[in-house]
């Protein structure tokens, strides 16, 4: 058998760590772990809607990844409509979680729409929506 290198054990590790983490999260891994997200100028982000399956139709949301250090979803309110919003429950700062029917705060469950609106508390908002507009087939954040 030969040794195992420090860099295919560590590739290992993180990909066994990403799988459990959205297993965990109650979802799949970020969209940005795959091609359909892509950083541009300023620090925002832009989405390929179509490649991201949750987005497929009306009422499906997704964890995108991170603007400027914050996680980020999004969802699909219309036709051609969407809303980004900030993961981070309003509550206490817990980024929150997707389940079947939209986000829940692990910490004290705090319960909102796949779209972030508020629909339990003890939060008192939803979560907080973050600028994007929609260009062709692309959501750009930020």
């Amino acid at each position: 058998m030969d040794p195992i290198s420090r860099r295919s054990l560590i590739k290992g590790a993180c990909a066994v760590l990403a799988l459990g983490a959205g297993a965990l999260g109650g979802g799949a891994l970020p969209a940005a772990a795959n091609n359909a997200v892509k950083r541009v100028s300023n620090g925002r982000l832009s989405v390929k809607v179509s490649a991201v399956p949750a987005l497929a139709q009306i009422g499906g949301a997704a964890r995108i990844g991170n603007l400027r250090g914050q996680p980020v979803g999004l969802a699909r309110t219309g036709e051609r409509t969407y809303v980004a919003f900030n993961l981070s429950c309003p509550h206490q700062g817990v980024i929150v979680k997707r389940d079947e029917t939209g986000w829940v705060c692990p910490a004290h469950n705090s319960q909102f729409e796949a779209d972030g609106d508020l629909l339990l508390g003890p939060a008192t908002s939803g979560l907080a929506k973050v600028r994007s507009r929609v260009s062709g087939g692309q959501v750009i954040i930020g």
